[in-house]
């Protein structure tokens, strides 16, 4: 058609296909905003240089993209960490303490000043303590005042749940439609569902705070209120001088021989991300995170039809999914039969943290630990061949993969 004509047409349809760069740039659009907008990580700490805070954020992106499982598990303990606080608190009759109060009290937002030790951060079972016992007055913050120092992205946050619907709408009725969706849709669609429940999850958590709330002592001094209760020796703490209220309700531990990792000899100057003060997950949180941990590996499995580009590729696609999806019933399994048979060891979570328990005798303590390595080693390579082949089959895709989806298909026809 010439550029001068003066001919006009109506409604114009552009060509009912896709490019393999609209593919690529359509999923990682949507791992990336997922990504940026998932991590909700704790106050840096007074020293933390800009480095320090950007490499910890890629830690943990790194952590997400390879467990994104146990990155829900994590924010599923601090909601229930924080709810149990909440509980505790109106039960001392501050009725204005809210999630977002106690979020930001295990987050690191409360420091405690003194004129013995350095200022340190303080839990919310130290918090509680130190109120329960007059040491301190219960901060007077706001929550509007808390969410005023959150930088929590509320748009992207609304685009990457936009992105995440679309893809999924996208993904359905491409398989209605008998048409291929490819192995790195699939593997967008896991991530992202994981990632929704970790924004449930973290909602109410105040997002990259980086100037927390000081609080100081009554009396002063940290030791001569520890001397008093009869909590002593005083300097014989791991973290703050207040592990004693803390570390009881610690579930999970670092492994002794990396305690130390990313840590400053304490009182700590920062609450480390990892630091969960909370015993038991209650029945509707352990329910949610199950069926997450159990829905989001099998969504690996309904590629196991698909046209890879070698034989070898679709094998090991499979087995790999397989691995995924079996890994927490397995898990389970033998820690319940375990268990049933009387055994108590240290249990393992990607071998970075340890539950210990006691055992009774003629048990050996590493054999659950060793069992949970085993799985854990078993899940991690698995998951990286899964991302790695998402990309890599980019290279030679069915040709219904860059067909589009006819909607007009599912418009009722009067």
């Amino acid at each position: 058609m010439a550029a001068n004509s003066t001919e006009t047409v109506g409604w114009y349809d552009a060509p009912n296909v896709r490019g393999s760069i609209d593919i690529l740039w359509g999923c990682v659009l949507v791992l990336s905003t997922a990504l940026w907008t998932v991590l909700h990580l704790n106050i840096p700490g007074p020293n933390d240089s800009l480095l320090v805070v950007i490499m910890r954020k890629v830690r943990w992106g790194i952590f997400a993209i390879l467990a994104p499982d146990l990155l829900v598990y994590f924010s599923a303990m601090q909601w229930e960490a924080a709810t149990q606080a909440v509980d505790q608190m109106h039960r001392l009759g501050y009725k204005h303490w809210t999630l977002k109060h106690a979020f930001y009290a295990n987050s690191g937002g409360f420091v405690l000043r003194s004129i013995d030790y350095r200022p340190f951060p303080i839990t919310s079972p130290a918090l509680q303590y130190l109120v329960e016992a007059g040491y301190i007055e219960c901060p007077t913050i706001t929550e509007e005042e808390i969410w005023d120092k959150s930088k929590a992205d509320t748009f992207a946050k609304c685009v990457a749940l936009v992105q995440t619907a679309w893809l999924a709408v996208q993904s359905i009725a491409r398989a209605i439609q008998g048409l291929a969706v490819c192995p790195l849709e699939l593997f967008s669609l896991g991530f992202v569902l994981s990632t929704m429940m970790s924004y449930y999850f973290w909602m109410h958590k105040p997002q990259n705070v980086n100037v927390p709330t000081y609080i100081d002592l009554k009396y002063g001094s940290v030791k001569a209120i520890l001397n008093q209760d009869g909590n002593t020796p005083v300097d014989d703490f791991q973290d703050t001088p207040f592990d004693f209220a803390e570390k009881p309700m610690q579930r999970w531990h670092r492994r002794p021989t990396l305690e130390k990792f990313g840590l400053e000899e304490g009182p700590l100057q920062r609450m480390p991300d990892d630091k969960i003060t909370v015993i038991n997950l209650s029945r509707q949180t352990w329910i949610l995170v199950t069926v997450q941990a159990m829905v989001h590996p099998a969504i690996h499995l309904l590629g196991w039809n698909h046209l890879f580009p070698t034989p070898t590729e679709r094998l090991l696609w499979r087995i790999g999914a397989l691995v995924l999806a079996s890994g927490l019933p397995l898990a389970t399994t033998v820690r319940i039969t375990l268990m049933a048979l009387g055994f108590k060891g240290h249990r393992s979570l990607a071998y970075i943290w340890i539950q210990p328990t006691e055992r009774p005798a003629g048990w050996r303590p590493w054999v659950l630990d060793i069992i949970s390595t085993l799985i854990s080693g078993c899940l991690v390579p698995a998951r990286l061949y899964i991302i790695i082949e998402a990309f890599i089959c980019l290279r030679r895709l069915p040709v219904s993969s860059f067909q589009t989806v006819e909607w007009t298909a599912f418009i009722p026809h009067v």
